[in-house]
């Protein structure tokens, strides 16, 4: 009994620490993407979901200790995070790559310099 208990501590406790850190990934690439500035299009996402793929990694490794410790609900709470994490992320990637290019176009149309643009003619 006193097993279960400290393995649904430690199960939540990942959880929580790993959901804290996909909440930093995303809040430092929202920082760098939303301005007031009109003809700022932000970063891509890319990089940040790749720093965010830490997260199902570990989830990974966790699940695996845990499974071969015999603590259960590590175990199954990881391999759901896992699951889910993985879900988020590969949504994010075409949700965030489609709104990027779209606020990519509309800089561009607003008369920003494009990354690959030959410059202007004088």
């Amino acid at each position: 009994m006193n097993a279960e208990r400290s393995g649904r501590g430690m199960a939540v406790a990942l959880a929580v620490i790993e959901l804290v850190v996909l909440a930093f990934i995303g809040l430092a690439w929202a920082s760098t993407y939303w301005s007031w500035d009109p003809q700022h299009y932000g970063e891509p996402p890319g990089p940040y979901l790749e720093k965010a793929a830490v997260v199902p990694v570990t989830a990974l490794i966790a699940a695996v200790v845990a499974g071969i410790r015999r603590v259960r609900p590590v175990a199954v709470g990881q391999a759901v995070l896992l699951i889910v994490v993985c879900g988020i992320l590969f949504c994010a990637k075409a949700a965030g790559e489609r709104t990027y290019e779209d606020s990519h176009r509309h800089a561009c149309n607003a008369g920003v310099i494009c990354a690959g643009d030959p410059p202007p003619p004088r």
